[in-house]
């Protein structure tokens, strides 16, 4: 292993160690309010820096939300100023990741007619490393004009066909615009994958990745089958069209259920267990069967670039654990509820 290698493993695993706590959870979820949640995450370890500046009486959650998903990303861009050969070759998929979010929020906004509600959550840091004009994107009177704003980039050819579309039939189907932007994410991710890497490290890297987008199917399955009613074979077609575990005989079975026991057990059965209870809903079961894996690869694996891999998971799965505490708060929900929530 190099010494970049065994910097990056040691970087993350001291990233990882500033992690909230169950204990941090807790006493999240007592708070009254959001100003009470920012005093709270002012003093942690994870977001004290990042929040040193902000005022928790006068903080809205759009702030607060919006200076996490930046300490975040400033995570992941030290990793990249100090050269770590391992996460700088990571890097420009973690804005591509954040490009595709926003993509997906921005035309949802416009086809709503909401452009305001865009540029008002619009994460300003990210335009420093886009070539995408987010704000113009934004501001789009049409999805046409969206699309076209989008030229030059690889999301225009990906997002041409479902936009035309929607301007003729006055439709946005995005989970079709979804499907096909983290195709082409995780295509792309995978060709880097078997272009860079040989053996073991690239074995585990595939493994690592493939398995993500098994998790993503799963949830996608159960939004077919249960929303829309859609039969299996349509279900097959609308997944993003990588596999590890996820056979088509387990996708028949799957989309035959809508016991979230059940589904846990057939999960087991290829390979994804979940040692707890099965929660209330299949987004938190697969996110909890993803943290047990993250956390034992963070623990175990000695390939730098699986470790970063992990933590960019781990970290989106605490932003969106603070989310939900945010909005259970806000709802006036119990402790005990806003902790059954969470991905723990």
């Amino acid at each position: 292993m190099s010494f970049s290698s065994n910097s990056v493993i040691a970087k993350v695993r001291a990233v990882v160690g500033r992690s909230l706590t169950a204990e941090d959870y807790t006493q999240l979820a007592a708070k009254e309010n959001v100003p009470d949640v920012c005093a709270y995450l002012k003093q942690t370890a994870r977001y004290g820096k990042a929040l040193a500046a902000v005022n928790p009486q006068t903080v809205h959650r759009g702030q607060l939300e919006s200076v996490m998903r930046r300490s975040v990303f400033d995570i992941f861009e030290s990793f990249h100023r100090f050269d770590y050969t391992e996460s700088k070759n990571y890097f420009k998929y973690i804005v591509m990741q954040l490009e595709i979010e926003q993509i997906l929020a921005a035309i949802q906004c416009v086809a709503g007619g909401n452009a305001d509600t865009y540029i008002a959550a619009m994460p300003m840091f990210l335009t420093a490393h886009t070539c995408i004009d987010l704000p113009a994107l934004g501001m789009a009177e049409s999805l046409i004009e969206a699309l076209h704003i989008l030229e030059g980039t690889p999301y225009f050819a990906v997002l041409r066909e479902p936009i035309v579309r929607a301007a003729e039939t006055g439709r946005l189907d995005i989970c079709d615009c979804e499907r096909r932007l983290y195709t082409m994410y995780y295509m792309r991710l995978l060709k880097a994958i078997e272009k860079n890497y040989k053996g073991a490290a690239k074995k585990e890297l595939k493994r690592t990745v493939l398995r993500s987008i098994d998790m993503e199917n799963v949830v996608s399955v159960h939004r077919y089958t249960m929303f829309f009613g859609e039969d299996a074979d349509k279900v097959k077609s609308s997944l993003i069209p990588f596999r590890y575990r996820l056979s088509g005989e387990a996708i028949e079975r799957l989309a035959a259920e809508k016991d979230i026991g059940k589904i846990s057990a057939e999960l087991a059965n290829i390979g994804y267990r979940h040692g707890a209870e099965a929660p209330q809903t299949v987004e938190l079961l697969t996110e909890r069967i993803s943290l047990d894996y993250l956390r034992k690869t963070l623990r175990l694996s000695q390939n730098a670039s699986v470790v970063y891999l992990a933590l960019t998971e781990l970290l989106e799965i605490e932003l969106k654990n603070i989310k939900t505490l945010i909005e259970g708060i806000r709802y006036g929900l119990d402790g005990a509820v806003i902790l059954n929530m969470l991905v723990m």
